[in-house]
């Protein structure tokens, strides 16, 4: 597929298309269609045109990583197009048959206004789209899709590890196999290795951190699964973008293959989340039980129907988890609870509650922006209702 390149400006014709006025040819060629969304993640509007990558109208972040990996860019509204570069603009939908033909339905792309996305999501998927062209041939796909045979996908090799105990990351060999339901890793190496944690995979969840927290490393894959009514959370790492998000969309893979053995319908396979993303994280202050204890600062995550809250970033168990049902049981609500009277001052002046059937939680963010973030987040949360899986969860979990 020969991809057109316009990267010369022309003293064509461009009207913004928020003037009041005519809506100039690009920008109604950026209204069309497929091209209304963008081409990565289904944003909209879409608002510049890449160029190597065959015309594909996209949203600015995407377009962001675009630039970043060398491909030229050009504005729809401020740029200004001749005719004979908007004929060479193929779009979305030409772009996506030719270049997304053979794009696993477990595959990870990029999510529209996702604000707490990792960018390795955003940049391999940009990568494996254009670059290595991994989703026109399965044989590319051999990193993280199974290749036919019953046995099912296996993968292994080594990752970097965080210590439960402290900040230091060692080198473990993990192995996952879809035919025997496991994602483990080993503590020694060679004939001696010894397993040293066994995580079915339709138990477990994978979330690429990034860089949630400066100083974190951007390629961080945070593991959680139940363990003896808990959370348990691995830190995990490779120095290699690419080889992290293998391993991130294997145990999707994985996960979607088993799930296709199940009594679930096609359709309901397609809405099903094979993995969860933090809907909003970050440092809150919290109160205890009787709302007279010291503020105490916790790092906070929504995650699938909980809020968990750790003593710090990284932490192997949270301090608690806070399992979110639907109202009108489930509450949240700017500002303290009635009655609530405090001799310690709060660590910020941004209060919200979270009220379930058990008790009220009291939260304290640093701005108004943070405080209004989780109740944005919690609130779209409470609005949707759990699904058969989210109640088989909540059953081994309890409120702390």
């Amino acid at each position: 597929m020969a991809f057109a390149s316009a990267n010369q400006k022309s003293p064509g014709y461009s009207q913004p298309a928020n003037s009041g006025e005519a809506v100039s040819p690009i920008r109604a060629l950026a209204n069309k269609g497929e091209n209304a969304s963008c081409a990565e993640c289904g944003a909209r509007p879409t608002s510049v045109v890449g160029l190597e990558t065959g015309g594909t109208f996209a949203c600015v972040a995407c377009a962001a990583v675009y630039r970043r990996l060398g491909f030229h860019t050009r504005s729809v509204d401020r740029d200004s197009w001749q005719p004979a570069e908007l004929a060479s603009l193929l779009g979305n939908l030409a772009v996506a048959q030719e270049l997304e033909r053979n794009l696993p339905a477990f595959y990870r792309r990029p999510k529209p206004h996702a604000v707490s996305e990792a960018d390795a999501i955003r940049h391999q998927f940009v990568l494996a789209k254009y670059r290595r062209r991994e989703f026109c041939d399965p044989a590319l796909q051999a990193a993280y899709h199974r290749m036919g045979g019953g046995g099912g996908f296996t993968k292994e090799g080594q990752l970097w590890k965080r210590s439960k105990d402290s900040d230091k990351y060692f080198s473990r060999l993990f192995e996952l196999s879809e035919r025997d339901n496991y994602l483990r890793y080993f503590v020694k190496d060679g004939s001696a290795r010894e397993v040293k944690a066994t995580i079915p995979i339709d138990r477990l969840n994978v979330t690429m951190v990034g860089v949630a927290v400066e100083g974190s490393h951007p390629n961080l894959m945070q593991i959680l699964y139940p363990d003896q009514g808990r959370t348990r959370s691995l830190y995990v790492y490779h120095e290699q973008e690419q080889e992290i998000i293998s391993w991130y969309n294997a145990i999707r893979g994985c996960k979607y293959y088993r799930y296709r053995v199940s009594l679930l319908s096609p359709e309901e396979l397609l809405r099903l989340p094979l993995t969860y993303d933090f809907a909003v994280c970050g440092w809150l202050a919290k109160t205890g039980p009787n709302q007279t204890e010291a503020w105490q600062r916790r790092w906070c995550f929504l995650l699938r129907r909980s809020l968990f809250y750790c003593a710090g970033f990284m932490e192997p168990r949270p301090r608690g988890e806070i399992w979110l049902g639907q109202r009108p049981a489930y509450s949240v609500s700017a500002g303290p609870p009635p009655g609530f009277r405090k001799k310690v001052k709060p660590a910020g002046q941004h209060v919200f509650t979270l009220s379930t059937p058990d008790r009220d939680y009291v939260f304290s963010a640093d701005s108004a922006a943070a405080c209004q973030q989780w109740l944005t987040a919690i609130d779209n949360l409470l609005d949707s209702s759990p699904t058969p899986q989210d109640c088989l969860y909540s059953m081994t979990r309890s409120n702390v």
